[in-house]
Order: C-alpha cells, then structure tokens, then sequence
C-alpha cells in the first residue's frame, strides 16, 4: 500500500512525541472560526451538470479539493435552514448589506428590514437571495457537517419540499432530506436546479448529532461570507 504525504507526516510527528491528530486540534481551537466543505454545482451548458463538494484550499497540491458527489443525488438531514441575502459591490470581498431571515447584520444597511427595502424587490433589487442549509451527512469517515446554498432558481423546490413536510407533520429536521439535479433549458440558457425528496426518517443518533451541531455552529450560522455567494451570478 502506498504511503501517502500524511501518513509520513503522522509517522514522523509520532516519532518526535506528538500527536496529529492533536495538533489539528490546537489548530481548531485558536483559529478564527470553523471552515465547512461545501457542496456546490457545476452548471454545463451541455447539460452535464456536475455537483460536488468543495473542501476548500490546502498546500498539498495533490490534495484534491473538490470532489464529485457520485450520481449528482446527496441524502441527509438539515439541522439548520436560513434565508441569507447580500448586495454585493463589484471587487468587494464583504457584501455591502447584507441579512439573515430578513434581519440585517451590517452596521448600515440599505433598510431596517429586508421586508420593503428597495433593493430586494424580485427583478429590481440587486440583493440576491438564497437559503443556506447545514447539513450532516454520513461519509466514509462518519457522520460530517456540510453547507449547501440553494441558488434562487432552486429555491420553489425547497419551499415546496416545507410545505409537503408541513402537511405530513413532519420537521425539517426530522427526515433524511435527497438533493438531486434537474436540467433546465429556457431563452437559450441551460442550468441546473436541486430538486428535493425525502428518504425516510431520522434516526436517534443523526437527531442527537444535529443538535450538538446545531448548538456548537450557531456563531458559525450568523456571518455572510463570499463563499456563499461564489456560485455564477451570485454578485451580479
């Protein structure tokens, strides 16, 4: 078996008196904040739409960093959903405004609430809306936290998706939630949009795992980054 960067790195820290693993940890605890994976989507005009996770940059240039989510179809529970808005100024890292579930959390912005501000009027505002889920999904490596923002063409199916919960009973959270691509022609423009279904009932041990995360994420869970709003369009 071919020994890989990190386990030569892991034998030789071993050999010094340290721990990996606890070295990644100390990273953990003093950096400034937590960096999830992100599941994203690739949109061809050919129609060969692409979803994978983004894992962010690394130094290892044989790490690879995005990898493709098998059959365009991933399953899990979302312990949290937002509607996230942002105004974004062209070559700016920081949205000028920006908002979670209607509340803004800039020092000023465009209007007290998101409810009446000129700017996100559908087809005239520049503020573009989208909803932020944090998911757990299981991974070969255990049960891991991922976000996945919903672009506006895609957001119908996920109120649509609420409401047929709401009318089984059933919470958000409760269900192992499918993700899916479906291709969409129209004007001459092709992309693709996240369909959503359920896959049966969350069990005891995803509930309980939601919520530490949902409890450990929440400072997380109030900040607007780019990488929310690196998909096509997101800043035009």
């Amino acid at each position: 078996m071919e020994i890989t960067k990190i386990d030569a790195l892991a034998q030789s820290l071993s050999e010094a008196g340290f721990d990996l693993d606890e070295e990644l940890m100390q990273i953990e605890t003093t950096s400034n904040g937590i960096d999830l994976p992100r599941i994203r989507i690739e949109h061809k005009s050919n129609g060969k739409h692409c979803m994978y996770i983004d894992y962010g940059e690394s130094y290892l240039d044989d790490d690879v960093q995005e990898k493709p989510i098998k059959g365009n179809r991933i399953e899990g529970v979302v312990f949290v959903e937002q509607n996230i808005r942002a105004l974004w100024e062209e070559g700016e890292s920081l949205p000028r405004c920006s908002a979670i579930d209607n509340r803004p959390i800039v020092d000023s912005p465009e209007n007290d609430s998101c409810q009446g501000c000129h700017e996100a009027i559908i087809g005239n505002g520049k503020c573009k809306p989208k909803i932020r889920l944090w998911m757990l999904v299981h991974k070969e490596d255990g049960i891991k936290p991922f976000i996945f923002a919903l672009s506006p063409t895609s957001l119908k199916h996920w109120n649509n998706h609420k409401k047929m919960l709401k009318r089984s009973k059933l919470p958000v959270v409760a269900v192992y939630t499918v993700f899916t691509l479906q291709d969409v022609k129209k004007n001459g423009y092709r992309w693709a949009e996240v369909e959503i279904g359920i896959n049966g009932i969350a069990d005891k041990e995803m509930l309980i795992l939601a919520k530490k995360y949902r409890d450990e994420l929440e400072k997380l869970m109030k900040k607007i980054t780019e990488k929310d709003y690196s998909d096509p369009g997101d800043k035009e």
